[in-house]
């Protein structure tokens, strides 16, 4: 009896540990150095649709080499808003070319609940990602819209 009992112990034990294991490989995977022009920047990928909803809400800020690149199933016109923001971000729209096409510089926490679609043209220009960094950033290091982004 005793024997199945320890025996019992060391499966939960490694059935826990396996758990634990998968969880901190999997949130490592979502981190990624993505490359524009001769930048490094160090981003958190947000591809399930519970990560692109909460994007960086609740936290308090970046520094500068990190970022969050929401990546898109399909091709679209993908809206980013300021739900529960503590600070201002620029926010980069990416084709499927891995090509910047609409930047849009220092957003507020205040301009929520307006939605930012990638132009602000009547048609929105279609995007694969969406990469988001701290205000000023593209910037400050010289990205621009038709640069390239490597991952």
């Amino acid at each position: 009896m005793k024997k199945l009992i320890i025996l019992g112990v060391v499966v939960v034990a490694l059935v826990l540990t396996s758990l634990l294991y998968k969880g901190k490989e999997e949130k490592e995977n979502k981190l990624q150095t993505i490359k524009i022009n001769n930048t490094f920047l160090n981003v958190e990928i947000a591809d399930t649709n519970q990560e692109k909803i909460k994007g960086l809400s609740g936290r308090e800020g970046l520094s500068e080499d990190q970022g969050m690149l929401f990546v898109f199933e399909e091709e679209g016109s993908h809206g980013i808003w300021m739900k529960d923001m503590n600070f201002n971000i620029d926010i980069a729209w990416i084709d499927k070319n891995k090509k910047i096409i609409y930047i849009e510089k220092d957003v507020s926490p205040s301009t929520y609940p307006k939605v930012f679609y990638g132009s602000q043209k009547e048609e929105p220009l279609l995007s694969l990602y969406v990469l988001e960094t701290k205000a000023n950033f593209f910037e400050k290091v010289g990205i621009g819209i038709g640069d390239l982004v490597e991952f």
